[in-house]
């Protein structure tokens, strides 16, 4: 019941995370005359560019950072739509259209509300409680730079890598720790809620909002497509479980999130037809750009490389609809630019060569079966999946059309990438196609749902399709089974047959990461590290600095007491003065260099954690361990495997 009551608590944060991520996205998608599934899924995005130029802008001006430079921006960008529509937009001509059916009502329910439900309940009953942290290596940044926002009052991109990089990362995708900032300001609550309260949002609402709307863009807007593009947005591991547990990579994770309606947009502006608005889509698609390249660059390059085949579509309807040499030749041209382009940004954007670090994961024809069973980054074979994306592959080559064909392009891209990234035996292959993405397979996993979903509902819808048709043959009484029951019955047994041994196991991942069987004695923090680091603001003043070994978790009391420390993230450039104390401390604290890099840091408490770390490292540490016996510490505060120490070296004694 205690634990019901923390959950029914946190239903505010949660309301106000879903006001965040759609009010501004709203106001401008209606400036847009935005309508529809549209404006319900470009929400999110829009809004998250909106934040993400806020933050930009709020710290060129040095302008602390709240919700108030949002919701200016927001005002100025639905003023520029506006004079936009009535100066540059074309206005579609009305037609007729009766009202929406119940059935496109419940198929908008049942497609939105199964997938979310499931998502939901898997990712709160892996967190335990909204106030769990996700305990993985990355997450000591993602946490510790929420915070840092807060304390800085800045979450421009070009600010946020100050915190482990001063004056060396220019740039760092700080869209996650904008939003999260936000919603732990207005809600007034700490970081991990509001981190766990952007995850659930995002994986359970924004997510499924996303592919339904890339899935009608393909497909046609049927009550059908809406149903089954919901229910498999919740089908496969590979996204949205998979980087919430691998890394965690909450940027890449929002990005992604974001990318369909970016692809989306991309095919309705490319589509070879008339289209008495595509101004309008162009504008929609440039104002999508900054949000997911500012969530990650790498969502970015997934969102153009899973574009490929749309554009590969206009180039060819353009070839064949008009023979005359010149248009041809700017066919070629066009072609050769965007190669051209292509390279350049594959080659630009590429990470620095010690940074693509990460070996194929199996052989290529282990990658090949990965992607044929829908089982990649070895998860059990998603059976159901696979045979709804070879139903989709299949449907594509007989009954060729636009939408299916520019689908099966999209998994083809999808799945080169997988293959080359976790199989590829040619490492130039690996770093040209995959460099962008670190030569890491879990992103380009997360990547390849993407592309596969949209096979994969429509293989689905074909499926539905031929039921139907053979229960009116064989005169088994379904031509009554119409309306909510029937696309009711399909969400149900869909959802069933893809919730099987591979998503349990991205749930088994879920939850371990945040501490197994309830318990927050996870991978990194025992019961003992964790309770104290949630007492550090009881037992430190607000300007405390804390020293200790990153590596045992002792960096995580940043975010989850606001006292500073001296390590905030596991790899970092360390001063001098930092390295002199983590060292040196235990054995030199009385030393003048030691006191002059205690005095040059603030360091003043010091966390000594029992458990080893959680994983192998250079060390570099061995000063601010096994602290017990030294003169130079005064016991604070203990629990079991963990203490906390006040230095009283150096005549630092409050």
């Amino acid at each position: 019941m205690e634990l019901l009551g923390d959950w029914f608590a946190f239903l505010p944060t949660l309301l106000l995370t879903v006001t965040l991520l759609g009010l501004p996205g709203l106001a401008l998608g209606l400036a847009l005359r935005l309508r529809g599934w549209w404006l319900a899924a470009a929400a999110a995005p829009l809004s998250v560019s909106l934040i993400t130029v806020a933050s930009i802008v709020g710290g060129w001006l040095s302008v602390p950072w709240t919700v108030l430079p949002v919701l200016g921006l927001t005002l100025v960008a639905v003023v520029a739509a506006v004079a936009w529509q009535r100066w540059v937009g074309v206005r579609a001509p009305r037609t007729r259209r009766g009202p929406v059916g119940p059935s496109r009502r419940w198929a908008a329910a049942i497609g939105v509300t199964l997938p979310g439900l499931v998502i939901g309940f898997i990712l709160a009953r892996g967190m335990g409680e909204p106030t769990r942290i996700a305990q993985r290596y990355d997450n000591f940044f993602h946490l510790n730079a929420i915070q840092y926002v807060l304390d800085t009052g800045n979450a421009s991109p070009f600010w946020v890598g100050s915190m482990t990089a001063p004056g060396n990362l220019l740039f760092y995708p700080s869209g996650w720790h904008a939003v999260g900032s936000l919603i732990a300001q207005l809600a007034g609550t700490g970081v991990p809620a509001a981190s766990n309260a952007l995850v659930l949002v995002v994986a359970a609402l924004v997510w499924p909002l996303s592919l339904i709307v890339l899935a009608r863009t393909l497909f046609g807007a049927s009550a059908v497509i809406t149903v089954v593009a919901g229910v498999l947005s919740a089908a496969t591991p590979a996204f949205p479980y998979l980087p919430l547990h691998y890394g965690t990579l909450y940027p890449l994770f929002l990005g992604l999130a974001l990318v369909p309606v970016g692809i989306a947009a991309m095919i309705r502006a490319s589509r070879p037809h008339r289209c008495p608005r595509r101004h309008d889509l162009v504008l929609l698609l440039v104002l999508l750009v900054p949000g997911i390249s500012v969530a990650h660059p790498g969502a970015l390059l997934g969102m153009l490389a899973l574009s490929v085949p749309a554009v590969v579509m206009l180039g060819w309807w353009l070839w064949r609809a008009f023979p005359a040499r010149r248009t041809r030749i700017s066919v070629v041209a066009g072609a050769a630019f965007l190669l051209a382009l292509g390279v350049l940004t594959l080659r630009f954007l590429r990470p620095p060569a010690t940074e693509i670090y990460w070996p194929v994961s199996g052989s290529l024809a282990n990658a090949i079966g990965e992607v044929v069973s829908a089982a990649v980054f070895n998860y059990p074979v998603a059976a159901m999946l696979a045979v709804l994306g070879l139903i989709g592959v299949v449907a594509a080559i007989r009954h060729p059309s636009y939408g299916r064909s520019v689908a099966l392009g999209m998994g083809i891209v999808g799945a080169a990438l997988y293959i080359v990234v976790a199989g590829s035996p040619v490492e130039i292959l690996r770093t040209w196609l995959s460099g962008p993405w670190y030569n890491n397979p879990p992103r380009l996993a997360s990547i390849w749902a993407i592309a596969a979903l949209p096979l994969a509902a429509s293989g689905a819808t074909v499926l539905a399709r031929w039921i139907r048709r053979r229960s009116k043959t064989m005169r088994f009484g379904m031509s009554r089974f119409q309306g909510a029951p029937a696309l009711g019955a399909l969400g149900v047994v869909l959802l069933l047959l893809t919730q099987g041994a591979a998503v349990r196991q991205a749930a088994a991942d879920i939850e371990y990461v945040y501490g197994p069987n309830g318990e927050v004695d996870g991978p990194i923090l025992s019961v003992g590290e964790y309770d104290l680091l949630l007492e550090l603001d009881e037992h430190t003043p607000k300007d405390a600095v804390i020293a200790g070994d990153p590596w045992t978790g002792t960096s995580f009391a940043y975010a989850l007491s606001g006292r500073r420390v001296l390590m905030p993230h596991l790899l970092m450039d360390e001063t001098s003065a930092a390295e002199r104390i983590n060292t040196g401390f235990a054995t030199d604290a009385d030393d003048p260099s030691l006191c002059e890099a205690l005095e040059e840091t603030g360091v003043t408490y010091i966390l000594d954690f029992a458990g080893g770390p959680f994983m192998d490292n250079q060390g570099g540490f061995e000063g601010v361990e096994k602290l017990s016996r030294s003169p130079y510490v005064r016991l604070v505060a203990e629990e079991a495997g963990a203490r906390l120490y006040e230095v009283i070296a150096c005549g630092l004694v409050r």
